[in-house]
Formats: C-alpha cells, sequence, structure tokens
C-alpha cells in the first residue's frame, strides 16, 4: 500500500511539473504585433509639422497657421527663424532593430533631446505609442500618428526659442 501511495505521489509531481513547464509562456518569445514589425527598419525624416493649430503673437501682430504646416518650408516660419532651427534635422535617419534597439543619424538637440540618439525601442498602449528608451533608463514616448507600411507620423512637443512650445508632427519615409 505504501509503495502504491508513493508511486502515486511521485506520478502526481511528474505530471504537475510537466503540466507546469508546457504551460508557462517565453515573454521573450512573443510573437511580435504588426506594427512593430512596420517600425522595424530604416526611416528618413521627410517633415516636420504642426500638430495643431497654432497661433502666435509676434511684434503685436497676431499669426494663425494650420495644423499640418511644414516648419520647414513655411514663409512665415522661416522668416521667424523657426526653420532655420530645424534645419539641421531634415537628413536625419532613424533606424530601429528588431531586437529592439534604436540609432539616430543625424541631429536631435531640439527635437528628440531626451531620447538621443540611440537607446531602446517598444510599443506601449495597445501599440498607440513608439517608446524610445536612452541608455540611462529614461524613457521618451511619442503617440503614433499614422503609420503604414511606407511612412510613420510620430507626436513631438519641442521648445521653439523664443516662441514657446509646440506640438509638432515628424514625418518619416521608410527607406
Amino acid at each position: 500500500m505504501k509503495k502504491t501511495s508513493f508511486a502515486a505521489l511521485c506520478l502526481g509531481l511528474v505530471i504537475t511539473c510537466i503540466t507546469f513547464v508546457s504551460c508557462s509562456k517565453d515573454k521573450g518569445a512573443a510573437a511580435k504585433s504588426y506594427k512593430y514589425q512596420i517600425v522595424t527598419g530604416s526611416w528618413a525624416q521627410t517633415d516636420i509639422v504642426l500638430g495643431v493649430p497654432v497661433s502666435v503673437k509676434v511684434s503685436g501682430t497676431s499669426y494663425s497657421f494650420t495644423a499640418g504646416t511644414s516648419v520647414l518650408t513655411d514663409p512665415y516660419l522661416k522668416a521667424f527663424g523657426v526653420a532655420a532651427l530645424f534645419a539641421n534635422t531634415t537628413r536625419n535617419i532613424y533606424n530601429f532593430t528588431d531586437s529592439g534597439t534604436y540609432r539616430i543619424d543625424g541631429n536631435t538637440s531640439l527635437i528628440l533631446p531626451v531620447a538621443g540618439n540611440s537607446g531602446s525601442w517598444g510599443l506601449d498602449v495597445y501599440d498607440a505609442v513608439l517608446k524610445l528608451t536612452t541608455a540611462g533608463k529614461v524613457n521618451d514616448p511619442h503617440w503614433i500618428n499614422s503609420i503604414n507600411s511606407d511612412s510613420l507620423a510620430l507626436s513631438l512637443t519641442v521648445a521653439i526659442p523664443g516662441l514657446g512650445t509646440a506640438p509638432l508632427s515628424l514625418l518619416l519615409k521608410k527607406q
């Protein structure tokens, strides 16, 4: 009787261990989402545009700009010197690897001062946010305004010297 009880106990333990091991999830091997697969790769900056309508008053004169106005090419923003501030970002290349690292070739000091030029990346909030994380573990999340296989628009909030903080969209094209 003792042999049968001991054998049943051992068999129960073996079955429990096998069930536990076979049912546990390997988080490292989790399938990457469709958006993650789209983001992975190399992207070139095509423009930076206003994310919302903006009104500014300069020397007593009010100026209004619609959402989607390019901060690089709009003649008034050029006259205010805004385009010149962003000019050194026009050739930026954004590289997102499948292993979750990013590298930005170009100037990020104005548009991505927290993220800098390298770190890790992932998608957050149901794949609606591209989260860049610095080597120092500082998160820099950006809403994905739109995404498809060849274009990506990310929200930015940029402090424009002399004018204030502006919500912008960084427009990227897949290489």
